[in-house]
């Protein structure tokens, strides 16, 4: 009788223990399903590494999933636009940004220029591939929107000065 006193709180809380981490994994692919209402880091574009200098924002982009809007940062101007959005396809249309010029406008234009050709996507995990035709053309991270808009906050105020 000792050993199963002994034995039952561990085995309860071993089994408590795999049942949330389980949760977890189920919540965790769920939120990454859909790119839409997710704002997503730009990492890379074909195939090059991508990193902000300091006197750039963080470039990044985001599928409005109510009006099928895009909206986002090249890394100097706003960008926005519409997308369709279809299983696997993904189309951008319409496609503007604001008109600051900035010292280094080689990302923006690169960006803009790649998404431009983008018909399909995958979603793996935390990480958005975007393709044209078969071959991967950018690559996106699920970011935090805290940072996104201090980020923004900051360089606003800093457009300001």
């Amino acid at each position: 009788m000792n050993t199963l006193t002994a034995i039952l709180p561990v085995a309860l809380l071993l089994l408590l223990l795999s049942s949330s981490c389980t949760l977890q994994n189920n919540t965790l692919s769920t939120q990454t399903e859909t790119i839409q209402d997710a704002y997503w880091i730009l990492v890379s574009l074909e195939g090059q590494n991508v990193q902000a200098s300091k006197d750039t924002r963080t470039a990044y982009i985001r599928f409005e999933e109510k009006d099928d809007d895009v909206t986002g940062y090249t890394g100097c101007n706003r960008i926005s636009g519409s997308y369709t959005l279809t299983d696997e396809r993904l189309q951008l249309s319409e496609l503007s940004t604001t008109r600051m010029t900035c010292a280094d406008m080689q990302l923006e234009n690169k960006m803009l220029e790649v998404l431009s050709r983008v018909n399909t996507y995958r979603v793996a995990g935390d990480v958005l591939t975007l393709y044209d035709g078969d071959k991967a053309v950018a690559t996106f991270m699920t970011g935090n929107v805290e940072v996104m808009e201090s980020d923004l906050d900051r360089n606003i105020n800093n457009d300001n000065n």
